[in-house]
């Protein structure tokens, strides 16, 4: 059985200037795409908290209109209905803390489940182009930050984000999970073809 799963959070809707399309449509196009796929080879898919495991050649048809019918799903997933030697896609930006990301999953590894993390980037996030006075605002909490010169943020900020990743991924490979980046102003098939072959191989 193959789990997947979208992050919808606030934080998803960004998109940059620069960006092809926003990172929950991103994330979206992928969880489908691979529930096509999945689904055509003759594996069970779910999402957690909105199916149960099922079998079925249109199961990206079945899997967006339980979607439409669901309504607002929440941010993060009872992830404890995965089951034991099954493989789930979890598909986010992975902006939060390390450490929260770390005890929200943790259980899957104690649980022999192999998880396969995508992470959707947008350009200006990894980039920081941003100059002159600016003001950030976080879509989640509603905080704001007005910088004089955002340019001298550019540094330190880089540093944080590339830290995060950097002790994200290596956490899940040292697991024997798979973590792909996926730009938003480049192809999605580039992640599909990296999770196909991160589950080809049984190992990242």
């Amino acid at each position: 059985t193959v789990w997947l799963w979208a992050d919808a959070s606030a934080s998803m809707l960004y998109q940059s200037r620069t960006a092809t399309v926003s990172k929950e449509s991103r994330a979206l196009v992928l969880a489908l795409s691979l529930a096509e796929l999945f689904s055509r080879s003759g594996e069970r898919i779910a999402w957690p908290g909105l199916t149960d495991p099922f079998s079925a050649r249109n199961g990206a048809e079945r899997l967006a209109a339980q979607m439409l019918h669901a309504g607002e799903l929440p941010a993060r997933p009872d992830l404890s209905v995965v089951k034991r030697f099954s493989d789930v896609v979890l598909i986010s930006d992975f902006l939060d803390p390390v450490e929260e990301t770390k005890a929200w999953l943790g259980d899957l590894a104690t649980r022999g489940v192999r998880a396969h993390l995508i992470e959707i980037a947008d350009p200006a996030e990894e980039d920081f182009p941003y100059s002159g006075r600016t003001e950030f605002h976080d879509p989640e909490t509603g905080l704001k930050l007005t910088a004089g010169r955002a340019e001298t943020l550019r540094d330190d900020y880089r540093n944080l984000y590339t830290a995060r990743r950097e002790a994200l991924s290596a956490w899940a490979r040292k697991l024997g999970w798979s973590y792909t980046v996926n730009h938003t102003d480049k192809l999605a098939s580039d992640a599909l073809v990296r999770i196909h072959l991160a589950m080809s191989a049984g190992t990242n």
